[in-house]
């Protein structure tokens, strides 16, 4: 989401296929930029989506950064599609990218395949 102070409260959600979550986890880096005010900061969300359709938010993030931290969390067991929301503040100047999204087994992260 460009910096801009226009488009203010709006939202961009990247949503994954169903998965098999069950023992899996996923790793991003993330980067937002903007007024940081208490009751409408920019927003980034990781939601899980069951096969019913019901939405449950796993973390939510809103603190500013000066570069890209690593967001990574434990999914769900089951079947699960896992959406990625960024939410502008209302009328300020924001912005919010992501970077090298990776779903995998947990036990994977941090080792160095041959």
């Amino acid at each position: 989401m460009d910096k801009t102070d226009t488009r203010g409260g709006n939202s961009a959600r990247l949503v994954s296929p169903y998965l098999n979550t069950t023992g899996k986890c996923l790793e991003l880096f993330y980067w937002i930029r903007g007024k940081l005010l208490d009751d409408d900061p920019t927003l980034l969300f990781v939601i899980s989506i069951t096969e019913e359709q019901e939405e449950h938010i796993l973390k939510w993030v809103y603190d500013l950064t000066a570069h890209f931290p690593r967001l990574y969390l434990g999914l769900p067991d089951g079947t699960h599609r896992i959406g990625i929301e960024g939410k502008r503040s209302p009328g300020l100047v924001s912005a919010l990218s992501l970077d090298d999204v990776t779903i995998m087994d947990c036990d994977r992260f941090g080792k160095v395949l041959a």
